[in-house]
C-alpha cells in the first residue's frame, strides 16, 4: 500500500518539473525572441540564445532529459512533414540536377576535409571518416524554417537550396548504413547493405507513389468533410509513416517528409498546412531551445580543432556551393545566398555524434568539440543570413568575378542591343510577369525581360524574346539594357531591399521613366511612393479588383463570355509546362 501511495506522488512530482521546465522554455525564448527582432536577427537565433541561458551555461534551470529529446523530434518531424507537403515538385525539378552535383562535391570535399583534419592530430582512420561525414551535411530545419520566414522557400535560391539538402539528407541516410557496415555491427558486408538500401529505396519510392495517385485521394476525400478530422488524420498519418519508416532502418525524420510528399497533391494540402503550422512552430522553438541547453565548451586540447571545424563549416562549405553554382551558369547573388544556407552543420550530424560515441570511434573530448561547433555554426549562420543582402553588397565587386562570361547572356548580341530604345523593362519574370509580358506584346511594345533564373532565360530564348540572365543589384545589366533608353521599368520582384535599389538606380539614371514595382504588404507599397515609384503592385489588392470586375462585367448572365473567360485559364493552368510556372 505504501508503495501505491508513492507512486502518485512521483508523477505529481514529475509532471509539475516537466510543466516547470516547458514553461521556462517558452517564457525565455518569447523573451529573447523579442530581444532578437528589436535587434533586427531572426527569432531563431533568440530560441538558441534561450537555451544557452536557461541550460548548464547559463543559469542551470533546464537540463537535457528524454522529454526534450523527444519534443525536439516531434519538431523536426513536423517542420519536414509540411515542407513535403508544400514540395511543389514541377518546380523543384528544375534544379534538382543542379543541386545533385553541388550536394555531391560539397559533400565529398567536406568528408575528405575531416579526414585530413583529424589525421593531422594523429587520430584513427575510422574518427576521420565520422568526422568527414559530420562535417559534410547542413541543417535542413534551420535552413527551411528561415526561409519559410523570410517568404524565399519558392525563390530560385530557396529551391536551389531545398534541393541541395534533401540530397545531402538522402546521403546522410546512406552513410548511417555504411557506418553500420564499417563497424561490424551488422550480420552483413558493406556492399551487401548498399544493395539493400538500394531496393529499400526503390521499394519506398514505389510506395509513396502507389499511396499519393491510389490510395490516399479517395480515403481523404471522405474525411476532409470534417476539418477537424482532416486536422487529426494527417497529424496520425504523419506519425504513422515516420514510425514505418524507422522500422526499415530509415531516420523517423525522413519518414515524416515523405509523409506529407504523400499528400502533396491533395486539394486539401493548403488547409492542413495552414493548421499544423502552429503545433509545428511550438516543437521547433522547442528544438532550438535544446539546441542551446547541450551547448558544452570544448576542453582547451580541443579549441584550436574546434576552430578549424567552425572556419571550415562557416566559410569554406557556403564557398564550395558558390563556386558550383557560378560553374553551372548562376549569377553570383543566388550562388552567394544559397551557399549562405550551407554554413552550418546538420542535425544529423548530432545523430552521428552520438552514434560515434556509442561505439567508442568519437572520444568525450572530440564529441564536445563537434557539438560545439555544430551549436555555434547554427547560431553564426543565422547571423549571416539576417544580414545576407548587406554581407552582398559589401562583397558583390568580388564576387562578380567568378561570374565571368555566362553562357545565358551568349544570345545577348549588338543587334538586340540596338532595339533597345523607348522600350519596357520587366525585372523578374514570374507568373505575373508573364500576363504583363503578354498584353505589352499585344500593344505592340518592345519589351525586354531581365531573370535571375537560367531556366526561365532559356524558356524566353527558345520562344525568340529579348532577354538578359542579370540581377537587378548588379549595375553591370542596367549599361546592357539601356536603362536611360527606357520608357517604361516594371518590377515584379518583391523583396524591399531590391526593390529600393531599383527605384533608386531608375531616378538616377532615367528620371522621366515610369516605374511600377511590387509590395507584399501596406508599409513597403508606402515607402515605395516614398522614394520615387509612380505605382505599386500589390497583389491580393489586385485580386479583389479583379474578381469584381469580373462580377460586374458577367452580371447580365452573359454565360458564353464567362465561359470562354474560363476555359482560357483553365487552360493555362493545366499546360504544367508553360512559362506561367517558371518563377
Amino acid at each position: 500500500m505504501a508503495v501505491l501511495s508513492i507512486a502518485p506522488n512521483l508523477y505529481t512530482r514529475y509532471m509539475t518539473s516537466i510543466f516547470s521546465e516547458v514553461g521556462a522554455i517558452i517564457v525565455v525564448a518569447a523573451f529573447c525572441a523579442l530581444l532578437a527582432r528589436l535587434f533586427k536577427q531572426p527569432p531563431l537565433l533568440g530560441y538558441i540564445v534561450a537555451g544557452i541561458a536557461l541550460g548548464p551555461l547559463g543559469f542551470g534551470l533546464v537540463h537535457q532529459s528524454e522529454t526534450l529529446d523527444a519534443m525536439r523530434q516531434i519538431g523536426i518531424a513536423l517542420l519536414l512533414f509540411l515542407v513535403g507537403l508544400e514540395l511543389d515538385w514541377s518546380k523543384a525539378r528544375q534544379q534538382l540536377h543542379t543541386a545533385s552535383i553541388t550536394a555531391l562535391i560539397q559533400a565529398l570535399g567536406s568528408f575528405l576535409a575531416g579526414i585530413f583534419l583529424t589525421a593531422a592530430l594523429g587520430l584513427p582512420l575510422l574518427t576521420g571518416v565520422y568526422v568527414g561525414i559530420i562535417l559534410a551535411f547542413s541543417s535542413t530545419v534551420i535552413v527551411i524554417k528561415f526561409l519559410s520566414e523570410s517568404r524565399d522557400l519558392n525563390s530560385l535560391h530557396g529551391r536551389l537550396s531545398v534541393g541541395i539538402l534533401l540530397v545531402q539528407d538522402l546521403i546522410a541516410i546512406a552513410a548511417l548504413v555504411l557506418l553500420n557496415g564499417i563497424t561490424g555491427n551488422s550480420s552483413i558486408g558493406v556492399t551487401d547493405q548498399l544493395i539493400l538500401l538500394v531496393v529499400k529505396v526503390a521499394a519506398l519510392l514505389s510506395l509513396v507513389w502507389i499511396l499519393s495517385q491510389y490510395i490516399l485521394p479517395p480515403l481523404f476525400a471522405r474525411i476532409a468533410r470534417s476539418t477537424e478530422l482532416l486536422f487529426m488524420s494527417s497529424l496520425a498519418w504523419c506519425f504513422c509513416f515516420a514510425i514505418l519508416m524507422k522500422q526499415f532502418d530509415f531516420p523517423l525524420e525522413s519518414g515524416a517528409f515523405l509523409a506529407g510528399l504523400t499528400l502533396a497533391s491533395l486539394p486539401y494540402g493548403l488547409d492542413i498546412v495552414n493548421r499544423l503550422r502552429s503545433l509545428r512552430d511550438f516543437f521547433v522553438v522547442i528544438f532550438f531551445v535544446s539546441l542551446g541547453i547541450s551547448l558544452q565548451v570544448p576542453g582547451g586540447s580541443y579549441i584550436l580543432l574546434t576552430t578549424l571545424f567552425l572556419l571550415f563549416t562557416v566559410l569554406a562549405k557556403p564557398i564550395i556551393t558558390f563556386f558550383c553554382l557560378t560553374s553551372h551558369g548562376y549569377r553570383s547573388r543566388t550562388a552567394f545566398l544559397t551557399g549562405l544556407t550551407q554554413s552550418q552543420l546538420s542535425e544529423f550530424s548530432l545523430i552521428i555524434i552520438t552514434i560515434g560515441i556509442s561505439r567508442g570511434s568519437i572520444s568525450g573530448e572530440l564529441a564536445s568539440a563537434l557539438t560545439f561547433t555544430a551549436i555555434i555554426s547554427i547560431l553564426i549562420s543565422t547571423v549571416l543570413l539576417g544580414a545576407r543582402n548587406s554581407l552582398f553588397h559589401w562583397l558583390k565587386d568580388l564576387l562578380h568575378l567568378a561570374e565571368r562570361k555566362h553562357r545565358h547572356n551568349e544570345s545577348f548580341t549588338a543587334e538586340m542591343e540596338e532595339r533597345l530604345d523607348n522600350h519596357i523593362i520587366i525585372f523578374g519574370y514570374h507568373r505575373m510577369g508573364y500576363h504583363i509580358l503578354k498584353k505589352l506584346h499585344q500593344l505592340g511594345h518592345h519589351v525586354v525581360v531581365v531573370d535571375f533564373n537560367p531556366d526561365i532565360i532559356q524558356k524566353l530564348r527558345d520562344q525568340n524574346i529579348d532577354c538578359v540572365y542579370g540581377d537587378v543589384e548588379d549595375e553591370d545589366i542596367f549599361e546592357a539594357i539601356h536603362l536611360e533608353r527606357a520608357s517604361m521599368v516594371v518590377s515584379t520582384i518583391p523583396h524591399h531591399e531590391e526593390t529600393t535599389y531599383l527605384i533608386q538606380e531608375v531616378k538616377k539614371r532615367k528620371g522621366n521613366a515610369k516605374l511600377i514595382v511590387t509590395a507584399h504588404d501596406i508599409d513597403n507599397a508606402l515607402h515605395y511612393y516614398q522614394v520615387g515609384a509612380d505605382y505599386v503592385i500589390l497583389p491580393h489588392l489586385l485580386g479583389g479588383e479583379h474578381v469584381a470586375d469580373l462580377i460586374s462585367r458577367y452580371q447580365d448572365h452573359n454565360l458564353g463570355q464567362y465561359m470562354r473567360h474560363r476555359a482560357e485559364e483553365l487552360k493555362l493552368l493545366r499546360a504544367r509546362n508553360h512559362a506561367l510556372y517558371f518563377d
